[in-house]
């Protein structure tokens, strides 16, 4: 008798586990002979009888018992991050003369701006983040805060922000003002919260922030990083007694807009 060399040897090896793998994946037949016996094979031609079934391999079957979702029928996954959510919450608010920022609070299009944006104008139009235009309708102006309740009449539902109570903010938290910086959309800059502070003509409480604004900010949200309203970005502080000042903005915080507006949110 001849040695097997390795070589044969393998190709034998070979053989064996491709005809294993065959036979995994044939179809499997069930038939019963004339006696009443029943019979399993892989094999077509050892059955007699024309009365088979196919018997289905197990590794096809969904063991679970659910159909499995085609590619269009899989749930859509939310990749974005809070901060980037709130971008498609707020739009750019425009007028004849001037520009500025809102940002919606229901998913109906009802929206937070700052009074000093819409009042001096009788039509604004709102460009949302995908640049689509929509009329504004002015619901109601705030008699003691600088801020506004609109309508923005869009045929379709849109993404809205969720609020966060002021009095929970800590001194040199980051926080994000989103807004039409200079007629840019949806700009974004960041800062700390440096505190709440008191207006000298009114008495009543502003946030202080760190965050750069400029013109056509004013309306929009200021937001802690879960992307949640802290405040509507009003006005900044430019110069004190002739002295340049940078790094001083003011919101009107929070729980004013929410006492004010709280029913036309979702």
């Amino acid at each position: 008798m001849k040695p097997i060399y390795p070589i044969s040897l393998l190709l034998i090896i070979l053989l064996f586990i491709s005809g294993i793998a065959f036979l995994s994946h044939a179809e499997t037949y069930k038939w019963t002979d004339e006696n009443g016996v029943v019979h399993f094979s892989n094999r077509l031609s050892d059955i007699n009888s024309s009365d088979y079934e196919i018997i289905p391999d197990k590794k096809d079957d969904n063991t679970d018992g659910k159909k499995p979702l085609k590619s269009e029928e899989k749930p859509l996954q939310l990749n974005k991050n809070p901060i980037e959510y709130a971008t498609d919450c707020t739009f750019t608010i425009k007028g004849k003369k001037n520009i500025g920022t809102g940002f919606f609070i229901s998913s109906n299009g009802y929206a937070i701006t700052c009074k000093h944006v819409i009042e001096n104008e009788p039509t604004h139009t709102a460009v949302l983040n995908d640049n689509q235009e929509y009329p504004i309708g002015v619901i109601s102006t705030s008699s003691e805060h600088d801020i506004a309740l609109i309508l923005v009449t869009t045929v379709r539902k849109v993404p809205f922000l969720k609020f966060r109570d002021p009095f929970t903010l800590k001194p040199g938290e980051k926080v994000y003002a989103v807004g039409s910086s200079i007629g840019l959309q949806s700009t974004l800059t960041d800062g700390l919260f440096s505190g709440q502070r008191k207006t000298m003509s009114t008495d009543h409480r502003t946030i202080q922030f760190s965050a750069p604004v400029n013109p056509g900010n004013s309306g929009g949200p200021l937001i802690d990083k879960d992307g949640k309203v802290i405040g509507a970005i009003s006005w900044k502080l430019l110069s004190n007694k002739g002295i340049p000042v940078t790094g001083i903005g003011f919101a009107v915080p929070s729980d004013y807009i929410l006492k004010e507006y709280r029913g036309y949110m979702d």
